[in-house]
């Protein structure tokens, strides 16, 4: 087994133990380029699972879609780089969704994500980027970047996506090409994403973690600007410190 294949199951494996097995099982969602640019690169598909002692899980009652490559070192020099001072694991994050039910766009989604990443757009903890959905041949499908330059209708509110660390106790892993985080991407509404260009990212996403959405992306949402209930919990929200904002966020993390 040479060095790119021992890593990625290493890195594999790591996912697996905790956050379950795939569905179906043992199954990856194939990406692929015209050019050599993330060897592997795939999307993972994982079912809710229960908490259990062995192996150590937490439970998670939704589904998780998660991209797999971009932590994946191309060989061993990339990795002398980073015992050389360089801590993470290639680009060091791989995307993910969360959603009440087995969602196909999210892996078409994924898919963009990495694309952009590896072209050399730096998406990170805070950044929003433009994303709404629509129709095609019947399925549900996405719509990423300038919305000017496609004549779909867009289906439902959702118009942005936040990227923010994945609020779960295994948000984080480490193998022996240094370590990953799961950036997750959650779906606002425009005028959630006008609220969070007035104040901060930090901002809007207490007031979705406090309205229950959490990190889900639910595609027909209302937005929450729609409800009184939200509108008069902005007014409290929007007085509050980015810092304290984020301190919040970090009370949401499932207890290990």
């Amino acid at each position: 087994m040479d060095f790119w294949e021992r890593t990625w199951e290493e890195r594999s494996d790591e996912v697996r133990r905790a956050y379950g097995d795939t569905w179906p099982p043992d199954t990856v969602h194939a990406f692929s380029w015209d050019d050599i640019r993330c060897p592997g690169a795939c999307a993972m598909v994982l079912p809710p699972i229960e908490q259990s002692r062995e192996p150590l899980r937490h439970r998670r009652g939704d589904w998780l879609h998660l991209s797999l490559g971009l932590s994946q070192p191309l060989d061993k020099e990339q990795v002398a780089e980073r015992e050389a001072g360089k801590q993470y694991s290639a680009f060091g994050i791989e995307f993910a969704f969360l959603t009440p039910t087995e969602s196909p766009w999210a892996r078409q989604a994924l898919y963009y994500f990495m694309t952009y990443m590896t072209e050399g757009e730096c998406i990170g903890w805070g950044d929003r980027f433009p994303f709404q959905f629509h129709s095609l041949q019947g399925q549900l499908a996405v719509m990423t970047g300038n919305p000017a330059t496609t004549s779909a209708t867009p289906v439902g509110k959702i118009r942005a996506v936040l990227f923010w660390p994945y609020l779960f106790p295994e948000w984080e892993f480490v193998t022996s090409t240094g370590k990953f985080m799961v950036m997750m991407a959650t779906g606002i509404t425009q005028a959630e994403w006008e609220l969070a260009r007035r104040t901060s990212t930090a901002h809007v996403l207490v007031l979705i973690c406090r309205s229950g959405i959490g990190q889900r992306t639910i595609h027909d949402r209302s937005c929450l600007l729609d409800d009184p209930r939200w509108q008069r919990e902005w007014t409290i929200v929007k007085q509050m410190s980015p810092e304290d904002c984020e301190a919040e966020l970090l009370t949401y993390v499932a207890e290990p």
